[in-house]
């Protein structure tokens, strides 16, 4: 059995995940969307100018941990630091404490494309606890989309509808062939019809 196998992810969908490494020795934490090809390997694209990549590149020793919620997440971008680490299991990283799950890296590649850098990680430990949700940004996406066709006579139709397709983009993107995929096309069909 692969390690990311109880993690549930699905194949080429984009789960968002906090990044960990240490930079200049101190724990270092940054929301970053990761996404596997072959149930065998994490990938994520980086900036080229970011601590974390820098801090990958240099240790070669990482972790992607996944968050109860999106609190996590703002956290994570929050100059205050608010969040508690613990050592990683096996290699040189630091861990969310409160993680749902975590998964301990080492860096196998990376090539640079676009002033970003996709970074290739295998897994050498996966923790999986009890409240474990993955987050992938298609439902509320979906849901939001929803809400905006529902009240599109209310609003500018041309914003709305723009709106609506960069939307649809972003779904296609991190949950592609889902049916969170299919309800965004049919919505735009929809709307196409009641406009």
């Amino acid at each position: 059995m692969d390690l990311l196998d109880g993690l549930g992810l699905q194949k080429r969908w984009i789960y968002e995940v906090v990044i960990t490494t240490y930079s200049d020795g101190r724990p270092h934490a940054a929301p970053i969307g990761v996404w596997t090809e072959d149930s065998r390997t994490l990938e994520m694209d980086i900036y080229d100018d970011s601590r974390t990549l820098r801090s990958i590149l240099s240790d070669r020793h990482f972790a992607a941990n996944f968050p109860a919620d999106c609190a996590a997440l703002g956290a994570a971008l929050s100059p205050r630091g608010e969040l508690d680490f613990v050592p990683a299991e096996t290699v040189g990283a630091p861990l969310l404490s409160a993680a749902a799950a975590t998964a301990e890296l080492v860096l196998r590649g990376w090539t640079r494309h676009a002033g970003r850098t996709r970074v290739v990680a295998d897994p050498v430990h996966v923790r999986l606890g009890d409240n474990l949700r993955l987050i992938n940004r298609a439902e509320g996406l979906l849901l939001e989309s929803l809400v905006m066709a529902s009240r599109l006579e209310h609003r500018n139709a041309a914003v709305t509808v723009a709106a609506l397709m960069e939307n649809r983009r972003v779904v296609h993107k991190v949950a592609p062939g889902s049916s969170y995929d299919r309800a965004m096309d049919q919505l735009l069909r929809d709307v196409g019809e009641s406009s």
